[in-house]
């Protein structure tokens, strides 16, 4: 079970309804019009603003079905898409001019990795109607009890506003693709826009590209950042009031041509990132992606409630019934954030935030918030700080951390410079840091803290690593979302000892487990990995393959190689969801404590011990099938627009299978060093043995909210054993 993504999670349903519902002040105040600097684009932009001011006469009205995506995702130092929360939410939608919008909920369905709370007790509506009108109300629309866009959009300046050239600085203008379509030959002008410097008062901004019908003069596309502008300086606070956090909105609405005719929506993205100080290179964003299909052009006819007088967005939602029978899914959960990738909009991105800035000086940045606070039992409780600094334009960045163990009186950091070249990484690291030895890890496995903290439960057994290494890393494939990574260098591990013995809260006579052994030297090391699709790793819900190698090696006092490979798949088959994962690793020559496989309940072997498995080679599979009944999915609206996911009750059965072996008498050696306790006989016998065969355990689980929250039984199936109580939270496995 893992709480990080809980945290995440709940941390942006707070911050997205800020952004949502922060106001701006409007303080618009119109000054003279500067003249163009091309006419002939100054020209497009005039023609553009009248047509796109008034709506189509011959437009009154369309109805349509909307499919969409919402989801929250955690963006990790190896720009690494983690995906918490997924939800599809299909629509029906009317639309009246001139500005009368209706959006029924008819189908819903969702997974996390935990229980929280609806993307939809944000927003009051998630898509646009239409583009015509000259109002900057792009991307997602805050909760309000009128239905009327609140104060922070409502300031909005829209780039073909009459008061544009106040606000905004226009440059190209030339044709950069044609489209065909019902046998119109269409070209598509682009015009990059731009906040102008010393604009006036507060506003809302818009700066991107803004696509146009050189033809008809209708916007084609927009795709862009909302920029706010606070008494004429530009800010990435976006709205937020919490210390060490920036924030940026991120839209992109594409138009298509409807019966020869009007250009109205076909796809909507919105995506709010946020990136806390606190948490270092961490990103978190919220992601919206519409679809639109079926248009019925000029028809207002509709089944569902009428909007009160005033509304202009109403949201309403069918019965739980209709929902739970709603069938027509276009695409598979997941599909729609699966194509979508953050750094599709790293080109409009704040110039804090770029990989490429140029900004000199020294600003905080810890690579995780291990960093700056953390608990265990060999430290203690650990502080320190972290920062980073610019050195060039390349960019070359250099880094520094430094803290201090409390518990265990020992300082322990790292400095380190690195540069970036397009999708290549370099860099020269000195550390000492406290590493773990645990095997076959999920993604953010830095060490217990938390529950070492409130409940003396630390799963993880350490060691002290000083080293100096130089690396490099390339991204690679669609989307740069495969990696390939070199590293060698020098490196030294000491033993560590157990310095606290339980956290705040602890059961009666438990506590901490001593820290387990390994074995001392320096050594030169290596390593190599290459990762194909990490996204998926079977901890978060991001669909589809993923792939892991790893070598890892020393040559010195002591010695090692080690070589790890890793698979994870997770997808739908008609009502059912199947997960699995398979790691396999072996030690090569003779091996050391520290680089042992040991395996046990905390790697998904529920029904056994601790570690109680271990060994120079070893191997560990992971199926899970679940299926969610028919019932019970539709989301619950609670008062004040609070919004959870639906109960969606389901059933679960899943095998976890290990096994270790030792090659010879140097792993069995290196198995007593781990730890060892005496026999009736008086003789030294390993804590963990080998598997002696493959050991597996079954579980059946009864879920809640699609797989998020189980709790069941599992039992040994190797041999005879008692079925024991397990449960968890998340999907992970």
């Amino acid at each position: 079970m893992t709480q990080r993504p809980l945290r995440t999670a709940a941390f942006l349903l707070v911050f997205g309804a800020e952004l949502m519902a922060s106001p701006a002040r409007a303080q618009v105040v119109p000054s003279r019009t500067p003249a163009d600097s091309s006419s002939a684009l100054a020209e497009l932009l005039a023609a553009a603003a009248r047509v796109n001011s008034q709506v189509p006469e011959r437009l009154r009205a369309y109805r349509a079905k909307v499919e969409s995506e919402m989801s929250i995702v955690v963006l990790d130092s190896g720009s690494r898409e983690r995906t918490a929360q997924l939800e599809q939410v299909a629509s029906d939608v009317r639309w009246r001019a001139p500005n009368r919008y209706d959006q029924r909920v008819i189908g819903y369905r969702e997974q996390a990795v935990g229980p929280t709370f609806s993307l939809m007790s944000l927003f009051g509506g998630w898509t646009i109607p239409t583009l015509y009108g000259n109002h900057l109300q792009l991307g997602l629309t805050g909760v309000g009890s009128d239905g009327k866009a609140p104060a922070r959009q409502a300031n909005g300046i829209h780039p073909l506003s009459p008061i544009r050239n106040s606000y905004y600085q226009f440059s190209g203008g030339d044709t950069s693709v044609t489209l065909y379509s019902n046998g119109r030959r269409i070209p598509i002008v682009r015009v990059r826009v731009s906040p102008r410097a010393g604009a006036p008062g507060d506003a809302i901004l818009f700066l991107g590209d803004m696509y146009l019908d050189a033809d008809w003069k209708q916007i084609v596309r927009m795709r862009g950042r909302l920029v706010e502008l606070k008494n004429g300086a530009i800010t990435i606070k976006a709205g937020s009031k919490l210390p060490g956090v920036s924030g940026a909105s991120f839209v992109e609405l594409v138009n298509v041509e409807v019966n020869g005719q009007y250009w109205l929506p076909a796809y909507q993205r919105t995506e709010i990132q946020a990136r806390i100080s606190l948490f270092g290179d961490f990103r978190s964003l919220i992601r919206v992606v519409s679809r639109f299909k079926d248009y019925s052009v000029n028809d207002s006819s509709w089944s569902g409630p009428v909007a009160p007088a005033g509304v202009t967005h109403n949201l309403t939602f069918a019965s739980d019934a209709e929902q739970q029978r709603y069938r027509s899914w276009e695409t598979s959960l997941g599909a729609a954030s699966t194509d979508a990738y953050y750094a599709e909009f790293d080109d409009l991105a704040p110039a804090e935030w770029a990989t490429t800035a140029s900004e000199r000086g020294i600003r905080f940045r810890p690579r995780s918030i291990g960093d700056v606070i953390r608990f265990n039992r060999i430290e203690g409780l650990f502080t320190g700080a972290a920062v980073e600094a610019t050195l060039s334009d390349a960019p070359t960045t250099a880094r520094a951390a430094l803290g201090w163990a409390w518990s265990e009186g020992t300082a322990r950091g790292m400095v380190g410079v690195e540069q970036k070249r397009g999708r290549s990484v370099a860099g020269l690291r000195v550390e000492r840091a406290l590493a773990h030895t645990n095997d076959f890890q999920l993604p953010f496995s830095w060490g217990a803290s938390l529950s070492a903290l409130l409940g003396s439960r630390d799963d993880f057994d350490y060691l002290d690593r000083s080293s100096a290494t130089m690396y490099l890393s390339r991204t690679i494939g669609a989307k740069n979302r495969s990696l390939v990574r070199a590293e060698f260098g020098a490196a030294r591990d000491g033993a560590v000892q157990q310095n606290i013995s339980r956290g705040l809260f602890v059961a009666k006579g438990q506590g901490f487990r001593p820290n387990r052994g390994i074995r001392e030297g320096s050594y030169f090391s290596s390593a190599a990995s290459l990762e194909f699709n990490p996204d998926v790793s079977g901890l978060f819900v991001n669909r589809g393959v993923g792939l892991r190698l790893l070598y890892s090696g020393a040559d010195g006092a002591i010695s090692w190689h080690r070589v790890e490979a890793r698979t994870a798949i997770r997808r739908e088959v008609g009502p059912f969801q199947l997960f699995g994962r398979a790691d396999l690793g072996t030690l090569i020559g003779a091996p050391v404590p520290q680089a042992m496989f040991e395996l046990g309940s905390s790697e998904g072997l529920s029904a056994y011990g601790y570690k109680q498995f271990a060994g120079d080679r070893a191997a560990l599979g992971r199926a899970v099938v679940g299926y969610t009944l028919p019932f019970l999915r539709a989301p619950m609206r609670l008062p004040s627009r609070l919004i959870l996911p639906g109960i969606a009750p389901g059933f679960a059965a899943g095998i976890h299978a290990g096994w270790t072996g030792v090659s010879g008498a140097a792993a069995e050696r290196a198995m007593l060093e781990l730890g060892s306790v005496a026999s009736e006989a008086g003789v030294l016998v390993p804590l963990s043995q080998t598997t002696d065969g493959v050991r597996a355990s079954a579980e059946f689980l009864l879920t809640f909210f699609s797989g998020s929250v189980a709790v069941g039984v599992t039992r040994q199936i190797d041999r005879a054993g008692p079925w024991k109580v397990t449960a968890r939270m998340g999907q992970g496995f």
